[in-house]
């Protein structure tokens, strides 16, 4: 995939950077509802030598969290929020379209947005098999193909669902995977009542029971497929190979949870045996005997040999085992091949930095050291696994590190490996990285979560920032890999 296409420059001149950047922004903004007229569109940064491209033509554009799909599957366009909906970004040609409108609420981690459920655009994640967009508009679950405009509403979320994790797609568009209440209640999972990551300690000590649940996209049909009677369940996100694996997390204080898991989605036939008991079943399958019964469709807790039922999906598989008092891991992402689960690692919080991942084919575990301002709020890995990027932190973020406000570019160093204990005695190999800064987010305000991610042409890391000017709030940068030439 080419950035920029040529088609849109008319007399640019094509051997020029800089005169097919502008062509194509001005296309852009040509498109755009509600231009920011006087901000750049198109700069090298002093501190780095790299070249930054504005995407976004409106104030307050936000991109999608890190781990989230915005790329359609041919790679040309992404998705974005807007105030009054979501619109599509072309990568080629830098057109900007509506998609829908609704009211997208402000992803701040320091405070709660206060749209109304009603009138609220949320849960959304693109298709890696069609062009389609995946999202809630109030309690509505929506579907809007991005080659036509054609929308169509796949179900309605209950109350107790509404508030939970936004959506993930497994890889052939077949199940969408949420996290929400057990049931509608007073407390709320992740709704008003918690704000931001002020409320962790408090959300945790309210000991909400919630649920895993998937929607068929094709019927409609919600399932809860796995309760956690005390643990907050948050970031849900299916392989991006494997249509049946799931990977979520134990949000909270980190120190205080294992966090990073993974479970299949999909129920497992069992031959009842004599002298089985549904908490019997359950506890030999690290489930729950209500949702054995739930899975199953049974209307009675009497059990008969032979009996063909379904268990409830999983048991969760836990990606890092801590092994130290303070130590967290978090902030997790697949890579592109839907073999490694990668995390932040801290042993402990704020001392000892990592980029932690663990193979799901063998179980094995590897990391790469950081220093503490080269660690990021985010990570992201290129779609062929070969460099990484990251957001770096601000003063308030976990690392608080000295000139720690860049976007970053790792190369890995796997020439002079190390050793380090993990748990269960594992010798786990440790590599370096060869970090680059591309860009200087000396003012951006870290409330607002850059969210790196490659495009996926691996030329250029797609992030959002406010550091233009808090008048025009969010905006969705690109900052080039290849360092611009004089």
């Amino acid at each position: 995939m080419c950035w920029f296409a040529q088609p849109v420059f008319g007399a640019a001149d094509p051997t020029s950077p800089a005169d097919r950047a502008t062509a194509t922004v001005a296309a852009a903004t040509s498109s755009s509802p509600a231009p920011s007229t006087d901000l750049p569109t198109d700069w090298i940064d002093p501190d780095t030598g790299h070249r930054v491209v504005r995407l976004s033509r409106e104030d307050n554009t936000q991109s999608l969290y890190f781990n989230q799909n915005p790329f359609t599957p041919d790679g040309t366009r992404l998705i974005a929020t807007v105030p009054d909906g979501i619109e599509t970004i072309n990568l080629k040609t830098g057109e900007i379209k509506k998609v829908t409108l609704g009211k997208a609420p402000t992803q701040r981690v320091d405070t709660h947005d206060s749209t109304p459920a009603e009138e609220r655009l949320g849960h959304y994640v693109v298709g890696r098999k069609t062009p389609t967009v995946y999202f809630t508009r109030g309690y509505d679950v929506l579907a809007t193909n991005l080659d036509t405009g054609a929308t169509r509403k796949i179900t309605t979320l209950p109350e107790e669902l509404f508030w939970g994790s936004g959506f993930t797609v497994n890889s052939d568009e077949t199940l969408l995977v949420g996290a929400g209440d057990a049931e509608n209640g007073p407390l709320g999972a992740i709704g008003p009542k918690w704000t931001g990551n002020q409320a962790l300690g408090a959300r945790m000590d309210a000991l909400v029971p919630m649920v895993l649940y998937s929607i068929d996209i094709k019927t409609g049909e919600i399932k809860k497929f796995f309760r956690a009677e005390h643990d907050w369940l948050n970031h849900v996100q299916f392989s991006p190979t494997d249509p049946t694996l799931l990977m979520f997390c134990h949000e909270g204080n980190w120190g205080q949870v294992d966090r990073v898991w993974t479970m299949r989605v999909v129920p497992e036939s069992y031959t009842v045996q004599l002298g089985d008991t549904l908490d019997k079943i359950a506890a030999a399958h690290g489930t729950y005997a209500g949702m054995v019964k739930y899975t199953s469709k049974l209307t009675s807790d009497t059990l008969t040999p032979g009996q063909k039922i379904l268990l409830p999906p999983g048991p969760p598989r836990l990606m890092h085992q801590r092994t130290m008092q303070g130590e967290i891991a978090g902030h997790e992402f697949w890579g592109a091949d839907g073999e490694h689960a990668w995390y932040d690692l801290q042993t402990p919080q704020g001392r000892v930095f990592w980029l932690g991942a663990m193979d799901l084919k063998t179980g094995k575990h590897l990391r790469f050291t950081l220093p503490k301002n080269e660690w990021s709020v985010h990570y992201n890995v290129s779609p062929d696994g070969k460099l990484f990027a990251g957001d770096g932190g601000g003063p308030n973020s976990v690392a608080r590190g000295d000139n720690g406000q860049w976007i970053y570019l790792f190369t890995p160093d796997y020439s002079s490996p190390t050793t380090v204990k993990g748990a269960n005695d594992e010798d786990v190999p440790v590599y370096t990285f060869k970090a680059e800064r591309l860009v200087n987010l000396a003012k951006h305000d870290y409330g607002l979560e850059p969210n790196v991610m490659f495009s996926p042409d691996m030329k250029w890391i797609i992030f959002r920032c406010n550091m233009l000017g808090a008048a025009h709030g969010s905006q969705v940068l690109a900052v080039e890999i290849a360092k611009a030439k004089n």
